[in-house]
């Protein structure tokens, strides 16, 4: 199932290659739509150029809004006990909030955007409401 969601880091990502895939996770949490004090956490995969892209520009805190594949795992923890998680396979990860570069102001999502052939990053800052649940 397809899904477009919007959340912010609640860890580091982590950077790996296999072979000749490369891939970055992280975890997001979302808001809830039914019960805003309870954010929904998932975690979130990416691959490719857009990995690296991830790993190097994003960081704990980070907004993001991901589009991708939703996928939910059942398994058994340790005690026992049922669980279950939710996966995404990305498609697509939009920065939403800007981090500062080190060089004339330029920020690392605006170079990131320009290695995407995208022009300029700052005309798609602040539409997170368009993808609002």
């Amino acid at each position: 199932m397809k899904v477009k969601e919007i959340g912010n880091l609640t860890t580091e990502p982590t950077y790996g290659e296999k072979g000749d895939i490369k891939y970055c996770n992280f975890n997001l949490a979302i808001n809830n739509s039914f019960n805003r004090d309870k954010p929904e956490f998932v975690r979130v995969s990416v691959y490719g150029k857009q990995a690296e892209d991830c790993s190097q520009y994003l960081q704990l805190g980070s907004q993001v809004c991901v589009e991708g594949n939703i996928k939910a795992n059942a398994f058994i923890d340790k005690d026992g006990n049922a669980q279950a998680s939710l996966n995404i396979s990305a498609t697509q990860v939009q920065f939403l909030n800007r981090i500062k570069g080190k060089d004339k102001g330029t920020s690392n999502i605006d170079k990131a955007m320009e290695n995407h052939g995208a022009k300029s990053y700052q005309s798609k800052t602040n539409q997170g409401n368009q993808y609002s649940r």
